[in-house]
C-alpha cells in the first residue's frame, strides 16, 4: 500500500471532508455513542473500520443507529449514513438489530437501490443461523415488494451453504415459496437461488415452474439452472463476505472512484473492456457503468415491467 493510505483513511478524509482524523481518533474511546454516530454522519463516504468497531460495540448502538435511520433527512442527503449503519446492525448481530434490519429492508427497499440488490442478504446472513427461522417468517409475508422478499431468500440460501445441517430445512422453504407463489417476478428472482442449493432433487419443481410459466426465461433459463446446481457458476460468493470489509480501504477506495472521480482518475484494467453487445446477457455487465451484473442492477426495472404484463396476461385468462 503506498506511503500515507492506511486502513483509517486519514489521507482521504484530510482531502475530502476536512478533518483531521489522527487527531479524533484519539479522543473516540471518550465519546458518547451519540457523538460516534454523529461522527460518521459528518465523514460521510469516508468511515473506517475504527469508528465502525467503536459504535458496534456500544450497548446502546441500535438506539441511535435506529434513530438515524428512521430520519428521513439522511436517506435524502446523504445516503453513505443509512448504508454504513446497515453493515453495523451486521456486526452488533444482536436480535433488535436484525429486525431494525428487517425493517429497513421492508419499507426502505426503494431509497437503498442498489444496496438493496447487491449488499443486503450478505447482511442478514452475517447474523447466523440462530436467524433461520426468522428469515424464513420474513419470506413467508406476500406483502412484501417482491426484491425485498428475494433479499431474505438470498440470505437463507447463503446460511444453507455455510450450515449444511440445515440445507434440507431450507431447500423445503424455498421450494415450498417457489410453488406456492403467483408472483412472476418472486417466483424469477428466487429461481436462482433454488438452484444454488446444488441438489438435482429440485429440478422437478423448477421444471414445472418453467412449465407454468413462472419464470421469465429471457432473464433466465433452465440451463442456467442446470449450470448453477452443477457449480458452474456461484451466485452466493459475493454475500459471503465479512460485514466489516465495506468499511476497508479497498471498499471505500472503489466506492470513492465510482461516485466522485473524475473520468480522467478512473483507471479500468483492460481485462474490464468489453465489446458492446445487441443484447444484455443476464451475467453480463450492467450498461449503467456500475460494475455490477446486468441481472443484479437495471435488470430489476425491466423485470419489473414483465412482471406486470405477465400478471394483467393471467388475469385476462
Amino acid at each position: 500500500m503506498p506511503a500515507g493510505k492506511d486502513e483509517d483513511l486519514a489521507d482521504l478524509i484530510r482531502s475530502q471532508i476536512k478533518i483531521e482524523w489522527d487527531e479524533i481518533k484519539l479522543t473516540i474511546p471518550e465519546m458518547s455513542t451519540e457523538e460516534l454516530v454523529d461522527l460518521m454522519v459528518e465523514l460521510k463516504l469516508y468511515v473506517n473500520k475504527t469508528l465502525a468497531l467503536e459504535i458496534a460495540k456500544r450497548e446502546d448502538a441500535v438506539f441511535y443507529l435506529r434513530r438515524l435511520l428512521q430520519d428521513g433527512r439522511h436517506w435524502r442527503s446523504n445516503i453513505w449514513s443509512p448504508v454504513h449503519a446497515i453493515h453495523i446492525l451486521a456486526l452488533v448481530k444482536s436480535k433488535e438489530a436484525f429486525e431494525l434490519l428487517l425493517d429497513i429492508i421492508r419499507y426502505r427497499g426503494d431509497d437503498l437501490g442498489d444496496w438493496l440488490i447487491e449488499g443486503t442478504p450478505g447482511l442478514l446472513a452475517a447474523f447466523g443461523e440462530d436467524f433461520i427461522g426468522r428469515l424464513k417468517e420474513f419470506t413467508e409475508d406476500a406483502t412484501l415488494e417482491p426484491y425485498s422478499r428475494s433479499r431474505g431468500v438470498t440470505a437463507l440460501a447463503v446460511l444453507a451453504r455455510k450450515y449444511p445441517a440445515h440445507i434440507d430445512d431450507i431447500k423445503e422453504h424455498m421450494l415450498k415459496l417457489l410453488n406456492s407463489t403467483d408472483d412472476f417476478e418472486f417466483a424469477t428472482l428466487i429461481i436462482d437461488d433454488i438452484a444454488s442449493l446444488r441438489d438435482p432433487s429440485v429440478m422437478p419443481d423448477i421444471h414445472k415452474a418453467f412449465q407454468e410459466s413462472k419464470i421469465d426465461e429471457f432473464h433466465i433459463s433452465e440451463e442456467d439452472i442446470e449450470s448453477i446446481i452443477k457449480g458452474e457458476y456461484d451466485n452466493l460468493e459475493r454475500y459471503t463476505k465479512d460485514p466489516l470489509d465495506h468499511f476497508s480501504r479497498n471498499e471505500i477506495e472503489y466506492l470513492h472512484n465510482l461516485h466522485y472521480a473524475k473520468p480522467e482518475e478512473k483507471y479500468i484494467e483492460p481485462a474490464e473492456i468489453k465489446p458492446e453487445k445487441k443484447k444484455i446477457g443476464r451475467n453480463d455487465p450492467c450498461p449503467c457503468g456500475s460494475g455490477k451484473k446486468y441481472k443484479k442492477c437495471h435488470m430489476g426495472k425491466e423485470l419489473s415491467q414483465l412482471s406486470q404484463s405477465q400478471n394483467e396476461t393471467r388475469a385476462n385468462r
